[in-house]
C-alpha cells in the first residue's frame, strides 16, 4: 500500500511526524518511508510529504498506533491528511475502518 501524508502546509509538524515514524522500530521495520518536495511552479519544495509503502496489515496498525501516540505528544492536533495511492484490499479497508487516521478520502473505505 502506497501512501502520502500532507500537512496543509505545516513543515515544522510533518518533520516531526517523519522523525516520530523513522524512530519507531515497529514502523520503520514494516514500512518504508521517505519525504519529498512538491514540483509546482517548476522547483521543488522543501519537505512537502511524507511517502510510505506499507507491505503487511501488521505495518498499517502500526501506523495507526504511532500517529495515536504522536498526537497525544502535541497540544494541538497536526493538519495531516493520508491520501492512498493505492487500490486497496477487502482486508486493508477493514483495517482502514478500525483506524483514526486523517484519511483524505474517507469514503475510499466504506
Amino acid at each position: 500500500m502506497e501512501l502520502t501524508i500532507n500537512a496543509a502546509g505545516d513543515e515544522q509538524g510533518l518533520k516531526e511526524f517523519y522523525n516520530w515514524l523513522r524512530d519507531d522500530a515497529d514502523v520503520a521495520r514494516s514500512a518504508t518511508i521517505s519525504s519529498a518536495g512538491s514540483s509546482d511552479s517548476g522547483h521543488l519544495g522543501p519537505f512537502e510529504v511524507i511517502c510510505m509503502s506499507i507491505g503487511s496489515l501488521t505495518g498499517l496498525a502500526n501506523l495507526g498506533i504511532a500517529w495515536g501516540n504522536f498526537l497525544h505528544s502535541r497540544k494541538e492536533t497536526p493538519p495531516f491528511t493520508i491520501t492512498i495511492e493505492s487500490t486497496l484490499n477487502a482486508e486493508q479497508r477493514a483495517m482502514l475502518r478500525n483506524l483514526d487516521l486523517p484519511l483524505a478520502h474517507p469514503e475510499d473505505v466504506e
